[in-house]
């Protein structure tokens, strides 16, 4: 018996699906060595030039210009106002403080941030650093040919005190979990108890983190309940960062719309989709760019050259792209198993869980 494409072929030549959800492709990241880079995190400080003219070059924000070294052998950057990916490695030499460093060619989104910026000095000189030197919490990434280096910061790592009641995009978490209440808990109007109670949350309840502030000496956070509802205020202290279904509580913003618009995806293949009622379903091509904690957006090329953009939010399908254009075309989801049956109108789709969380 061999398989092929997703499918079993028996000896005697019958052909059995092995499963609705077999018909997709996994990423492929190389690991990283061992190295005491691995799960780091580092802001931008400076480029050193070795020319005279050019001198050194500081960022306007150095908290704008953000690396993250994964043990996974991947990185991530935020270069100001775009993101970008890609591999890196490290060898060390005889002492783990410098070695050989490479980073692969980076996808980058292409968005125009306002000057000065840095981001595409960045994103076109990765892939030529060759060496690294770690020292007193600086990360020195040197070019090939003494083109310059890159002096980054290592960022402490917060507690959940140091992201308590920030918005996502100040890197607080994505989403509040109602505690520490024994009925319900109030969302107002107004960040005050004298305004109009618009409905309330019992303890369990899923929370959309869309920013706090400080009003009548207590903290007030505005929110949303998971997966739509009235927005309004509740008072921070009965609230907790939300773990997604892996465990891990999600901090900052959610890219993976963003990514998957300049089609830079953590995976490639086929699922089963149909786009009108009445036909079968059929393999269609799917790119998913992922964000962590179940957050992703799955892009799916139907045949009549339409796009259709499925997001997810802590594992659970919330949403597609449609507009006015589109015409009323009702979303639904139903989970079978590990199976996401999806509707977008009279569309049909079916994205297994392992095209959002990965290996």
């Amino acid at each position: 018996m061999k398989r092929i494409l997703g499918v079993r072929i028996d000896s005697i030549g019958f052909i059995t699906l092995l499963s609705l959800c077999g018909l997709f492709a996994a990423p492929e990241n190389g690991a990283s060595s061992e190295s005491p880079l691995a799960e780091t995190s580092w802001h931008l400080v400076e480029f050193q030039s070795m020319s005279d003219r050019i001198g050194v070059i500081r960022p306007h924000d150095p908290s704008a210009y953000v690396m993250h070294l994964k043990s996974d052998g991947t990185v991530t950057m935020r270069l100001n106002c775009n993101y970008a990916r890609g591999n890196w490695s490290a060898k060390p030499s005889q002492a783990p403080q410098s070695g050989h460093f490479e980073f692969s060619r980076f996808a980058v989104t292409d968005l125009i941030c306002a000057p000065p910026s840095m981001d595409q000095s960045i994103g076109s000189q990765a892939e030529y650093i060759r060496s690294y030197v770690l020292e007193n919490d600086k990360l020195y990434l040197s070019l090939m040919a003494d083109g310059g280096i890159y002096v980054w910061q290592q960022q402490r790592l917060e507690t959940a005190a140091d992201v308590a009641f920030r918005a996502p995009d100040k890197g607080g978490p994505r989403n509040w979990i109602v505690a520490d209440i024994s009925k319900t808990l109030n969302l107002r109007e107004r960040p005050s108890t004298d305004a109009r109670v618009l409905t309330g949350f019992p303890r369990r309840t899923v929370l959309d983190n869309l920013g706090c502030e400080f009003s009548e000496a207590r903290n007030w956070c505005y929110v949303q309940r998971f997966g739509g509802g009235p927005v309004g205020y509740v008072a921070a202290e009965y609230l907790r960062p939300a773990e997604s279904p892996d465990g891990q509580v999600m901090t900052g913003p959610d890219y993976s719309a963003l990514l998957a618009g300049h089609e830079i995806f953590d995976a490639t293949g086929t699922i089963p989709c149909s786009q009108y009622g009445d036909q079968p379903m059929r393999a269609c091509e799917f790119g998913v760019a992922r964000s962590g904690g179940g957050y992703a957006t799955v892009v799916i090329n139907l045949p009549d050259a339409i796009r259709r953009a499925i997001y997810f939010r802590m594992g659970l399908p919330i949403s597609a792209d449609t507009s006015e254009a589109d015409g009323h075309q009702e979303f639904s989801a139903t989970q079978e198993n590990d199976l996401h049956c999806i509707r977008v109108g009279d569309e049909r789709y079916e994205i297994p869980n392992v095209v959002i969380w990965g290996n």
